[in-house]
């Protein structure tokens, strides 16, 4: 394993805490993790109220003015914040030429499903009433936030709400029933999560609702008539299978989909960017992507 690979695991294995903890000491523990990450010299960032929630725009000299990234955390629905991930969210947006708007939406298990879809659905709606075409929108995150990403998709779509240009769901968590093959092949190789982990995640943030239910788990809902989505995921992670089943489903719905698998790669293996080149390179995937939507949406010249 090469030296920057090595020290992406290092990085969980040495600071991931026990799920034994107490949901407090968790959340701590994860946010000194993240900050051991480096945010750029030259992101700024503005906090803003969307209705009691608090958000925070981040803009970084490629930014344009029009364009915006909503950007939703991964944490298992039970930590993880604007602060943990600033660094992953705003380089998405430097990629995109956009604006990052991230969220704290509410966690599991104080606030379990859906409360996370509602507040997403509220940024969402607050970004159109800030008057931003939803052409320029795009939706993305990691692993619970990669979840998030395709419920509120589903949500804007079932309540005829404008969709945005497209999502990107990065490691993105969207079986919580753990029924793919590789929770049980590639345990042994994932350094972040492990299925009993994902277990007690997702018995919190369910509260007893069925984890096939479509919202709770998107590989499991409705993807006709959702806009662009890419899919990225490592291959050395539990959730790899669910990735390849929804892109297959999405594909047979008729959704413009795309897929890519990082060989070797960590479950949400862009956040070490700072030092890891295939998490630079997934960026940069990812800006292609979204650059592609921004442009065919809204010519240069407009």
């Amino acid at each position: 394993m090469k030296a920057s690979l090595h020290k992406a695991h290092r990085l969980f294995k040495d600071n991931l805490p026990s799920y034994s903890a107490s949901v407090e000491e968790v959340r701590e523990h994860i946010e000194a993790m993240f900050a051991l990450l480096p945010v750029a010299s030259d992101l700024i960032t503005e906090e803003v109220d969307i209705h009691g929630m608090k958000g925070e725009w981040q803009i970084v000299p490629e930014s344009r003015e029009e364009r915006v990234l909503l950007y939703l955390h991964g944490g298992g629905f039970m930590y993880g914040s604007i602060a943990t991930h600033r660094g992953e969210s705003s380089e998405l947006g430097r990629a995109a030429k956009a604006r990052t708007l991230s969220i704290n939406y509410r966690l599991a298990p104080e606030h379990p499903f859906p409360a996370p879809i509602e507040d997403a659905m509220k940024a969402y709606d607050w970004l159109l009433d800030q008057g931003y075409s939803p052409k320029n929108i795009i939706i993305a995150g990691d692993s619970a936030g990669g979840n998030l990403t395709a419920a509120l998709l589903m949500s804007i779509r079932d309540t005829k709400t404008p969709l945005p240009a497209g999502g990107v769901m990065i490691s993105p968590w969207i079986d919580l029933a753990q029924s793919g093959e590789t929770y049980i092949t590639k345990e042994a190789v994932d350094p972040v999560n492990t299925k009993e982990a994902i277990k007690q995640l997702a018995d919190n943030y369910l509260k007893g609702v069925s984890p096939t239910v479509p919202y709770a788990s998107p590989m499991y809902g409705d993807l006709r008539g959702l806009p662009p989505i890419y899919v990225m995921v490592g291959e050395a992670e539990i959730m790899l299978s669910e990735s390849l089943t929804f892109v297959t489903q999405a594909a047979l719905a008729g959704v413009d989909i795309r897929f890519s698998s990082w060989p070797a790669m960590i479950h949400n293996w862009l956040c070490c960017h700072s030092f890891l080149e295939e998490a630079k390179a997934g960026i940069l995937s990812a800006g292609v992507f979204m650059n592609e939507l921004y442009e065919k949406r809204q010519p240069e010249n407009q």
